[in-house]
C-alpha cells in the first residue's frame, strides 16, 4: 500500500508541475487541434484538469478558455478544409451501417435541419464534432456562416469545461484529484442531456409531416 500511495503522490506532484508549467496553455490548443482528427485525444480532460487547478492557483482561466478555443477552432478549420478538397466523396466512403456512415448521415440531417448552429451541440454528443465538422465541408458548406458558429461553438465549449473543472477544485479544494472527477461529473452529465435532448428533437422533426404545397391559382382564360 505504502508504494501505491508513493506512486500516487508522484502522479500528483508531476500533474501540479504541468499544470503550472508556462506550455501548459501550448498542450491545450495542441490537444485540441488533435481531437478533431483524433476524438480520443483527451481535450476536454485537460481543460477540466486545469480548471480545476486554476481556483487554487493554477493556471489563468481565461488563458485556459482562449487556447482551448484557439486550437479547437484551428482544428475545425483543418478538418473542414481537408474534407472540402476531398469532395462529397469522403462521405461515401464509409460502410453502409457502420458507425461512420450512421454519424455522418446524422451530422448531414442535423445540418439541413439547423444549419451551422448545429456546431454548438455537437461538441457535446461523442464524435458529433468530428462528424459535423467533416460534413460541412464536404458538402461545402459556406465558409463564413461555418466560421461564425464554429468560433462559437468553440468559446461554449472550452468554457464549459474549464468552469465544470473550476468548479470542483473550488468545492474540493483539498483534494483537486476529487474535484477533477467532481467536475468530469458534471461535464458527462451536461453532455448527455444535450444528447438526448438533441435525439428527441430529431425525432420529433423526422414525424413531423412535410407541409403539402399551395394550390396553383386557376389561370384566367383568355
Amino acid at each position: 500500500m505504502g508504494e501505491v500511495g508513493d506512486v500516487a503522490g508522484a502522479m500528483l506532484h508531476a500533474l501540479q508541475a504541468a499544470m503550472l508549467s508556462p506550455w501548459l496553455y501550448v498542450i491545450l490548443v495542441g490537444l485540441a487541434v488533435l481531437d478533431v482528427f483524433f476524438p480520443l485525444v483527451p481535450s476536454e480532460t485537460a481543460l477540466l484538469l486545469a480548471g480545476t487547478y486554476a481556483a487554487t492557483a493554477g493556471p489563468e482561466p481565461v488563458l485556459v478558455v482562449a487556447a482551448g478555443a484557439l486550437g479547437a477552432v484551428l482544428g475545425d478549420l483543418g478538418a473542414y478544409g481537408l474534407a472540402r478538397a476531398l469532395g462529397a466523396g469522403l462521405l461515401d466512403r464509409a460502410r453502409p451501417g457502420s458507425h461512420a456512415d450512421r454519424a455522418h448521415t446524422w451530422a448531414r440531417t442535423a445540418t439541413e435541419r439547423r444549419g451551422a448552429a448545429v456546431l454548438v451541440g455537437a461538441r457535446f454528443v461523442p464524435f458529433g464534432r468530428t462528424a459535423v465538422t467533416m460534413t460541412m465541408g464536404a458538402t461545402r458548406y459556406p465558409l463564413r456562416g461555418f466560421v461564425a458558429f464554429d468560433v462559437l461553438a468553440s468559446v461554449v465549449w472550452a468554457s464549459f469545461h474549464c468552469t465544470a473543472g473550476y468548479v470542483g477544485g473550488v468545492t474540493f479544494s483539498e483534494h483537486p484529484v476529487v474535484g477533477v472527477l467532481c467536475g468530469m461529473t458534471i461535464a458527462v452529465t451536461v453532455g448527455a442531456l444535450v444528447e438526448v435532448l438533441g435525439r428527441r428533437r430529431d425525432r420529433a422533426a423526422a414525424a413531423t409531416p412535410a407541409p403539402e404545397p399551395a394550390p396553383s391559382p386557376p389561370r384566367a382564360r383568355p
